[in-house]
């Protein structure tokens, strides 16, 4: 089970999550949940004041292409009468799914004016048979209160508010969150004890961060709901995650589960939290890591955002092996890269934050994610404003196509508008994508790249002046032109 979080840049600003869930003897199911900024669409006049309108079209499809579940609604907001002032409005929608891969793609459009609409395609997974202890998504919430009229909002008789960013500003002093685990019955026994231990963890180095956890007891059961909720007023500015873990009665962890989420907290001094240490600058984090191993990999990962020279001294950095030239390097290097504009502590906080997603989203193997194709451009140009997988072609490998708005290589800081980037799975076993095209300076540029991308089509060899196979990759051809 995968859990995605976008916000894709576009006119109408869109939160979105997808969760998923599990009733033991109906099936799984999925969660959408949205929300919409009503500054970002247009009000119109109605009866006690103003309202705001979207039009919400969701489609599903398996591996094979298939379409399993598809809605068209329109979706009002509340009603409003200071237009200084325009709410936010959210919307919840539940589709069943059995265990497998699937797309979905989400289009909003603005009821009351013509602008670009907000648009995902995001693949996702739901597993809830490979494994007899199962756990659902981490649902964050908003706010919570005990069911009087069962609703969509409804599970174990609450009414949960989903909160659909992974943002905490200080006026947001509460972290709530849901939770369930299943069949705890047959894999520990019924009548048995389990203890759901809860806190919130660095990101950057993956410590507890005191005093931030608690526990709960609960017996054993098809279905183990947690609803809980922590303060989080003193939790400095940081990235963190939140971690869910479930012990047997002997204290021992059976499974564990967490969400990422950032914490902006402007009431306390800006310091850096690692472990139970606070960071106050580029040098007393760096002196705080005593690994070599990981001083190599903090040297390492720097190389997609490097220029050659640069990667050059990173090389000869790491063959030394010695922890005090490494915090050297590492110190001047960020220091360089903040001049006195920045603070060097929080761009390199930033960057660490985007090498860790890379881990997990773009993984080759024993391959680090720095190292992969996706994995250099998304730290060298950032995360795509628009990112199109497709896997389930017949005729082609799995591909994915990126297009930034406004783009800039960190190598050089040159600035660039409209580019697209073409990533192709040959391997199919695993999740190596290479970067086959690009219209971007100083990426690979290949002409003839519909070739790489078919599975069949050889004729291009026996052409060499035709770039295109002229058959089943006329979809890939219109979403490079056109992403979506």
């Amino acid at each position: 089970m995968l859990l995605f979080t976008s916000h894709i840049a576009s006119s109408i600003d869109v939160y979105y999550k997808l969760a998923s869930f599990n009733i033991p003897k109906d099936g799984p199911f999925i969660e959408t949940y949205m929300t919409i900024g009503g500054r970002s669409v247009q009000y119109k006049t109605v009866k006690g004041g103003f309202q705001c309108a979207v039009n919400v079209s969701i489609l599903i499809t398996d591996a094979t292409n298939k379409i399993v579940q598809a809605k068209k609604y329109n979706l009002n907001g509340p009603i409003f009468i200071d237009t200084t002032n325009i709410p936010a409005f959210i919307d919840t929608q539940r589709y069943p799914l059995s265990s497998g891969a699937y797309t979905i793609e989400v289009v909003v459009n603005d009821n009351n004016k013509k602008q670009e609409p907000f648009k995902l395609i995001q693949v996702f997974k739901i597993n809830y048979g490979s494994y007899p202890l199962q756990a659902s998504s981490i649902q964050l919430l908003e706010s919570y209160k005990k069911t009087t009229m069962p609703n969509i909002l409804s599970k174990s008789g609450f009414d949960l508010i989903p909160y659909n960013i992974n943002y905490y500003p200080e006026t947001q002093n509460k972290l709530a969150f849901y939770f369930e685990t299943y069949n705890t019955d047959t894999f520990f026994g019924k009548g048995k004890t389990l203890i759901y231990k809860y806190f919130i963890e660095n990101n950057d180095n993956l410590k507890a961060v005191e005093p931030f956890s608690a526990f709960k007891k609960v017996t054993t059961a098809p279905v183990n709901p947690l609803l809980a909720q922590m303060d989080i007023t003193s939790l400095a500015s940081g990235n963190y995650n939140l971690v869910i873990e479930i012990r047997d009665d002997k204290n021992i962890i059976q499974l564990q589960e967490k969400t990422f989420f950032q914490r902006k907290n402007a009431l306390l001094p800006q310091t850096y939290v690692s472990g139970n240490f606070k960071i106050n600058s580029i040098e007393q984090y760096f002196a705080n890591v005593k690994s070599i191993d990981t001083l190599k990999i903090y040297v390492e990962c720097l190389w997609p955002i490097s220029d050659m020279i640069e990667r050059e001294r990173q090389i000869n950095q790491t063959i030394k092996s010695d922890t005090a030239i490494l915090r050297n390097y590492l110190v001047k290097y960020w220091k360089d890269r903040a001049a006195d504009s920045v603070n060097p502590m929080k761009i390199w906080m930033e960057y660490l934050k985007s090498v860790n997603e890379v881990a997990v989203l773009f993984k080759c193997g024993k391959q680090k994610g720095y190292y992969t194709d996706r994995g250099r451009v998304y730290l060298q140009y950032g995360k795509p404003n628009q990112r199109t997988v497709q896997s389930t072609d017949q005729s082609t490998y799995p591909y994915e196509i990126w297009q930034y708005y406004r783009i800039t290589d960190k190598t050089n800081g040159q600035f660039f508008t409209n580019r697209k980037f073409l990533f192709i799975n040959k391997s199919i076993a695993d999740d190596c994508y290479k970067l086959e095209h690009s219209d971007m300076k100083g990426e690979v540029n290949n002409p003839r790249w519909q070739y790489e991308l078919n599975k069949h089509n050889s004729d291009g060899i026996h052409n060499p002046d035709n770039n295109s196979p002229g058959n089943s990759n006329n979809q890939a051809n219109d979403l490079f032109n056109n992403p979506r």
